[in-house]
């Protein structure tokens, strides 16, 4: 179970949020093919790196890509220095030259793909327009803490055509009472039945 893993002093997505359930969902298919997994956010103390910790102990066999603003100095001790996490801190993980530089045009593409930054409607479609572009055939995009429903459509907008079938929608805000517990996911595993 994904909980097994969870740092709760660490990350957000399983007190704040209620993330867990619908990540140990999408993601266990591939718990062990997995070679790729990147997540913008490592958060700021006291919420610094939890994810990207529980994110290497859950895949099994993949390389863990963790970008963030911060500087390397303000990054959870526990994640720096694992063979298995690369770090890029004080970057903007959204400017289209930085993602170029690291990602674009390296043989790298990826499994799964977060979006835990600013939690800004133009990150968001930033991070749809970039990161979708190194996805795997059979990847998997987030974009976690959407502020309202009202962004959905704007995201939808700004998907390629390609992609656009495999788009879902979770409405979690129930469960805790929280505005922003809205996940737009691109899930390229099976066609989507959600709107």
């Amino acid at each position: 179970m994904l909980s097994d893993y969870c740092d709760n002093e660490h990350t957000d997505k399983n007190t704040r949020h209620s993330y867990l359930d619908l990540y140990e969902s999408l993601f266990q298919g591939k718990k062990e093919t997995a070679t790729h997994v990147l997540e913008v956010g490592i958060g700021y103390p006291p919420y610094n790196g939890g994810s990207i910790k529980m994110w290497e102990k859950f895949f099994l066999n993949a390389q863990i890509y963790a970008l963030d603003i911060i500087p390397i100095t303000d990054v959870w001790a526990d994640i720096l220095h694992q063979h298995r996490i690369h770090i890029y801190a004080a970057i903007n993980a959204y400017d289209p030259h930085v993602f170029k530089r690291l990602f674009l045009h390296k043989p790298v593409r990826f499994d799964i793909l977060l979006d835990d930054g600013p939690h800004t409607l133009e990150s968001m479609v930033a991070f749809i327009t970039l990161y979708s572009r190194v996805m795997k055939p059979d990847g998997i995009l987030v974009i976690e803490d959407v502020q309202s429903m009202d962004w959905i459509d704007v995201l939808r907008t700004h998907t390629p055509e390609s992609l656009k079938p495999f788009i879902e929608v979770y409405d979690l805000r129930e469960k805790k009472g929280r505005y922003d517990d809205i996940v737009f996911v691109i899930n390229k595993t099976q066609k989507s039945l959600k709107t």
